[in-house]
């Protein structure tokens, strides 16, 4: 990548015999310096739209990708201007893949100019187009951008909800498929704080309760903030888990479902990736932090029905 990003610019002189690779060259300088830009400010993934609906029409399968904008990982800005329905053919392998939107330069037919001193005629212009394709899991693709995971078994395709690369700022958290996850687990700790506040079961625990209630707060503050990044999203997951895991852990023997719980969160704490570990290995865990919410919620619910949350 830091070859590609390397800049050499077109060093004009009187009397310079320009040729067709001197203007390549100029043209390959300014967006080359584009891409730096946005790679390097923007980042790279969906910067705007591109949302992916799969369809089934008896045995074949259709994406409808909605319009939108993103940036591939070589900084290459990539533009679908009008929601596309792309046929699938099931792949004859299982397993997981990732749909692309691709950016594909074509020569422009309808510009067709005489080459000089020659019978012959070449189109004078490119047109810059993208192509939606579906790969393997891994396969790594600089030139596209990732649009939505595909679950293959047994012939049928599922969407996969789980997020892909975002670019760009202020739509990042707001489109983000963390942030709701993020901001349910919040809700929910702080229905039961405030359940169990109402019974004599926290007065042994006040410094853990409060550091998870303030914990919780904190987070809830920061979510405020559209702009906040999926990074910032892993992480707040993992310190919340962390003052989760010390309140739950030392609460006297209480309903089933929390004893339960306490394993549950246990094993989630000891599985939170480090600061140096990459969003891959985040995303992972985020799946385990996830499957957490359905468990809270029917202690939330059982909290509220019984007599033992008015003592």
């Amino acid at each position: 990548m830091k070859d590609h990003f390397m800049l050499s610019r077109l060093n004009a002189f009187e009397g310079l015999c320009l040729t067709a690779g001197d203007l390549r060259d100029e043209q390959g300088y300014h967006r080359r310096n584009l891409q730096r830009h946005n790679i390097y400010l923007h980042g790279h993934g969906i910067v705007q739209g591109l949302q992916v609906e799969l369809r089934q029409q008896k045995k074949r399968y259709l994406a409808i990708v909605q319009s939108g904008f993103g940036i591939t990982s070589m900084g290459q800005g990539v533009l679908l201007p009008d929601t596309s329905s792309v046929p699938l053919e099931v792949p004859r392998q299982d397993g997981e893949y990732l749909l692309w939107l691709f950016h594909v330069e074509s020569p422009d037919e309808s510009q067709m100019r005489p080459v000089f001193d020659t019978a012959e005629q070449k189109p004078a212009r490119i047109m810059e187009l993208s192509a939606a394709r579906l790969h393997p899991l891994g396969q790594d693709q600089p030139d596209a951008v990732a649009l939505c995971r595909i679950n293959v078994r047994l012939g049928r395709m599922v969407q996969v909800a789980l997020p892909v690369p975002r670019a760009g700022r202020q739509a990042r958290a707001a489109e983000s498929y963390l942030k709701p996850r993020l901001e349910e687990f919040i809700r929910l700790n702080k229905k039961i704080l405030t359940s169990l506040f109402r019974t004599a079961m926290l007065k042994e625990l006040d410094l853990s309760a409060l550091g998870f209630f303030s914990a919780l707060v904190s987070a809830e503050l920061l979510l405020i903030e559209e702009g906040t990044t999926d990074r910032v999203l892993y992480r707040t997951a993992g310190a919340l888990i962390g003052y989760g895991h010390d309140f739950f852990n030392p609460l006297p023997p209480t309903i089933s479902r929390v004893e339960r719980f306490k394993e549950f969160i246990r094993r989630v704490n000891a599985e939170v990736p480090g600061p140096a570990q990459g969003d891959e290995a985040w995303l992972k865990w985020f799946e385990m932090f996830e499957r957490l919410l359905h468990p809270l919620k029917l202690i939330t619910d059982e909290l509220d029905r019984t007599a033992e949350a008015q003592r």
